[in-house]
């Protein structure tokens, strides 16, 4: 049997307020050398030699510094690559999540599915008493499954409505 595309969606991660989070130190960082920028060539002299010192250009960081700074680029980078894709095919769910996680849940194996909208549970995969395991980037909407052996999901969608129904075909 062929398998037929009953429903696509992909999230990212594109809430301002994570953003304006995690670029924040960036920005700080941009002010402070465009203050010492304005500093060194508007004349201020730091020290007694008479000479502007741009040390801060040939300076050299630690290796906990460089250490920190390559963590939080890898950081930004994760998160902007990172991605929900929920994939319903006529017999599968397909959820991938992130860049190397992959689920597979057959559509025989679901006993209960329900829209529900539900309180802030975190982002990216969580395992939690009410909820079970969820899958989520954003929002407060989503689809949750109960299988046949028990096990739940949470699926976070910005199309609840969609989802559910590809899941009742």
């Amino acid at each position: 049997m062929k398998e037929s595309l009953q429903f696509k969606e992909t999230q990212k991660f594109t809430q301002w307020w994570l953003w304006l989070i995690i670029l924040a130190p960036i920005i700080l960082t941009v002010f402070n050398i465009l203050g010492s920028i304005l500093n060194v060539f508007g004349g201020y002299t730091p020290d007694d030699s008479g000479n502007a010192s741009i040390s801060w250009i040939s300076g050299r960081i630690s290796i906990f510094q460089f250490i920190f700074v390559l963590i939080y680029i890898l950081t930004i980078l994760f998160l902007a690559l990172s991605k929900l894709k929920v994939v319903v095919l006529n017999n599968e769910i397909r959820i991938r999540h992130l860049l190397f996680f992959k689920k597979v849940i057959n559509l025989s194996d679901i006993n209960e599915t329900k829209k529900i909208d539900y309180d802030f549970v975190g982002y990216g995969i969580r395992k939690t008493k009410k909820y079970g395991t969820v899958y989520n980037v954003k929002g407060k909407k989503g689809v949750a499954l109960t299988l046949t052996n028990g096990q739940n999901y949470l699926i976070g969608s910005q199309k609840p409505e969609q989802l559910l129904k590809s899941l009742s075909k």
